[in-house]
């Protein structure tokens, strides 16, 4: 692909560049070779810019950067990831199309219903009352449970597991290894005669997880104690993320990596929970809320915005409390040489 091609592929400009020069790959800036396009989205890496090999590189619009030094053309457009993202598929191999049929080594019980145009790859296995739904793509060793539910066009990759009556809407992925509908936690304990015993609380809801949701890998979200944990629409779920039971999250949320919501927490619409947060039971998270990583939320967050620390806080309680320690050093500085000027002049009353 020419650079000029890729400017109006991409929407962008590169004053003074050679229009004919040739692209042929992608790759990050610190690797990047002659022939390559990159692009520099994040500041943090804006260091690498003067020292990439790469023939052209994806900037935004207002960067004042200079140019490479290895003499590659700055292509200024609106958003760099944006454009990296269209010209990728040019430069690499297309996706992975999986044309219908089922394999011979899957097991459909006979009661089960698949839609049209489904593919059910090797040893999958789709239990009794079952629905696959028109055009969904269910890769090796996945199992679609009794009576549980696929929308269409639904992509289960391997090992997934859809556990009994859990329903998912219309266009959800599930990536590898993921299990929706394990029983919650959830038990008794009793002091008797014989010592202590502890019992297993029935986990009899289901989950139902909305349209056009995606899961990524190692994933657990269990079913509810009764009636349904609840995965809003549209919303996103990274890699080895744990939702408890009874769980119900609004729409357009996004859930990062290792994050663990316990039972009965609600989360609003938009809300979004970098990696590693913790969130407590039976918790109340508004609209729009923001947790960044690591943070700890032991109560209901109401208001839109960014938290902090453990137990998670606003930014400006935050400041406040990491001020507070040195404020009280100065005062007790200030105290200190206060209480010795009055030392001072109470000896100095006493002898005149």
């Amino acid at each position: 692909m020419k650079l000029s091609e890729l400017l109006a592929l991409v929407g962008g400009r590169a004053d003074g560049a050679d229009p004919d020069a040739e692209i042929t790959g992608v790759s990050s800036l610190h690797d990047a070779l002659p022939g390559d396009l990159t692009f520099l989205a994040n500041p943090k890496y804006a260091k690498q810019l003067a020292s990439t090999k790469a023939t052209a590189v994806l900037v935004r619009e207002d960067c004042d950067l200079p140019p490479p030094a290895a003499g590659g053309a700055l292509v200024r457009v609106a958003s760099p990831d944006l454009a990296f993202a269209q010209a990728v598929p040019h430069f690499t191999k297309p996706a992975i199309v999986r044309k219908p049929g089922i394999h011979p080594t899957a097991v459909i019980d006979p009661t089960a219903t698949v839609g049209k145009d489904v593919y059910i790859g090797p040893l999958c296995a789709i239990g009794p009352g079952a629905v696959v739904g028109d055009r969904c793509v269910l890769e090796a060793h996945v199992v679609v449970d009794d009576e549980a539910v696929l929308g269409e066009e639904c992509h289960l990759y391997p090992m997934v597991s859809i556990r009994e009556r859990c329903r998912l809407g219309k266009r959800v992925t599930i990536h590898n290894g993921t299990v929706v509908g394990a029983d919650g936690f959830g038990y008794n304990t009793k002091v008797g005669p014989e010592g202590i015993k502890v019992e297993k609380i029935p986990q009899l809801g289901n989950v139902e997880i909305g349209d056009d949701v995606e899961i990524g890998a190692n994933a657990a979200i269990d079913r509810a104690r009764f009636g349904s944990t609840v995965i809003g629409p549209h919303t996103k779920i990274d890699n080895l993320v744990q939702i408890g039971h009874n769980v119900r999250t609004g729409p357009y949320c996004g859930i990062v990596s290792q994050v663990g919501i316990a039972g009965s927490t609600h989360l609003g619409a938009g809300v979004m929970l970098w990696g590693q947060v913790g969130l407590a039971g039976h918790l109340e998270i508004g609209d729009r809320v923001e947790v960044l990583a690591q943070a700890g939320v032991a109560g209901d967050l109401k208001g839109p915005g960014q938290y902090f620390g453990s137990p998670a806080v606003t930014k400006r309680e935050l400041v406040r409390r990491l001020h507070l320690p040195r404020t009280v050093e100065n005062l007790e500085t200030r105290l200190a040489a206060l209480q010795a000027r009055i030392a001072a002049l109470e000896t100095k009353q006493e002898n005149p």
